[in-house]
């Protein structure tokens, strides 16, 4: 299991009972950037943006990923 392979499950099972953890998405959207993942980060900050449409985190990785 790679260094972030824990951690990615761990954020999926919380998102799974908490779906709208803002903290948990942008860890688990850390996580698959890092491992470049890059639709399945953009699926995460754009779920954390209709969550926290104001979010400047958010804005910004987002606007990074998508380049």
């Amino acid at each position: 299991m790679g260094k972030y392979d824990k951690a990615f499950e761990d954020l999926t099972r919380l998102l799974e009972t908490e779906p709208d953890n803002t903290i948990a998405l942008k860890y688990r959207d850390e996580i698959n950037y890092m491992m470049k993942r890059y639709n399945e980060s953009i699926a995460d900050l754009e779920k954390l943006l209709r969550i926290k449409p104001n979010d400047v985190w958010a804005k910004k990785a987002n606007k990074l990923v998508k380049g």
